[in-house]
């Protein structure tokens, strides 16, 4: 015999219910509800959508696709880029992603682009932030409550700032550029 499971109370707080679980309140936050439960499906507004140099390209390609090649994004202030991957090195096609995040970005002015410019001295380019997973936090990025969605699968250390991060994939995350959504399982 399974053990009784207690029934939780619902006490509110104004629009959104205690009894839940923190995840449970970030998501019912960013998905307008006032109560979800294990094993809901919501859409969620996204927060923040970070991207590097091994999946941006393709989550960039999968946004032009979808959205048309003259899109815009939904937030130029909600995207973070970080180079971080291909950075140190020569080969042509791994410098290619870089410039194509370049170009992204310029096209859309997005305003978090920490680019490296000059391969040969990183303290004297105060763009570049390091690997995005540090990046993130330091840059004020992180923030209790809200929902970080990025195409990496470290992105769900950023849940030690109190947030709901995870990480998602290119398809995803052309999606999210678009729409500034997703639904979550």
């Amino acid at each position: 015999m399974a053990p009784q499971q207690s029934e939780r109370k619902t006490y509110t707080t104004g629009s959104v219910k205690t009894g839940m679980t923190m995840t449970e309140k970030i998501l019912a936050r960013a998905s307008e509800k006032q109560q979800l439960n294990p094993g809901d499906n919501v859409w969620v507004n996204v927060d923040i959508l970070m991207t590097h140099d091994v999946c941006g390209p393709g989550s960039i390609g999968i946004f032009k696709k979808e959205f048309g090649e003259k899109a815009k994004v939904w937030d130029r202030e909600k995207i973070v880029i970080i180079p971080d991957h291909y950075i140190f090195t020569n080969d042509e096609r791994a410098n290619r992603n870089v410039d194509i995040l370049r170009d992204f970005c310029g096209e859309q002015n997005i305003k978090y682009f920490y680019d490296i410019k000059d391969l040969s001295n990183f303290k004297a380019n105060p763009d570049y932030k390091g690997v995005c997973h540090v990046a993130l936090a330091q840059e004020g990025h992180c923030r209790p409550g809200e929902i970080l969605l990025g195409t990496d699968s470290h992105t769900c250390t950023a849940g030690a700032f109190g947030q709901f991060a995870t990480g998602i994939g290119n398809t995803e995350a052309g999606f999210v550029l678009g729409t500034g959504a997703l639904l979550l399982k």
